[in-house]
């Protein structure tokens, strides 16, 4: 079941670089104030809501949290785990892929910056904070956890002796 959750999580985390580099396409379209598909002479101008820094965050963070799912589900490959901990591992990054994306993406558009559920020194209380905060924090507490986990796990072979 180890290998199970492993491929899992690496594909969650493939999911996730996907979004991250589409998320790119979004970073330029909103840099440029429209669709160009340079060098074709095609330019559709509109404004994509939310800000380059918005769009910035959120293609290299869910780039950077694709690369975490990728390596930790590496990593459960190479220690052991119960099956109810490898599960528990996957959902826990896979909360924290998904939470940490909902926090770039809300987080654009809330005036406290997702930072907490409640007006902060950066702005006021709002849905979009609300949306940003809870998942983020879920996400934090979750991974913390796995990677804890994982780093006081036993080998999953130990070497030869000499």
């Amino acid at each position: 079941m180890r290998a199970y959750y492993s491929n899992l999580l690496i594909k969650h985390g493939l999911t996730a670089m996907l979004v991250g580099l589409l998320g790119g396409f979004l970073l330029a379209f909103s840099m440029v104030g429209g669709i160009s598909l340079s060098p074709i002479p095609v330019f559709l101008q509109f404004d994509l809501p939310g800000t380059d820094t918005g769009w910035r965050i959120l293609h290299v963070g869910t780039l950077m949290n694709g690369i975490m799912a990728l390596a930790l589900g590496l990593v459960m490959r190479t220690v052991n785990l119960s099956d109810n901990r490898a599960r528990l591992i996957f959902f826990g990054i896979a909360l924290a892929i998904w939470g940490n994306f909902c926090f770039y993406l809300f987080g654009m558009f809330a005036p406290n910056h997702g930072l907490s559920v409640e007006a902060n020194r950066l702005g006021a209380a709002s849905l979009a904070g609300a949306l940003a905060y809870l998942p983020a924090i879920l996400a934090a507490i979750t991974s913390i956890w796995a990677v804890i986990v994982l780093l006081f796990a036993a080998p999953a072979h130990e070497p030869p002796s000499k």
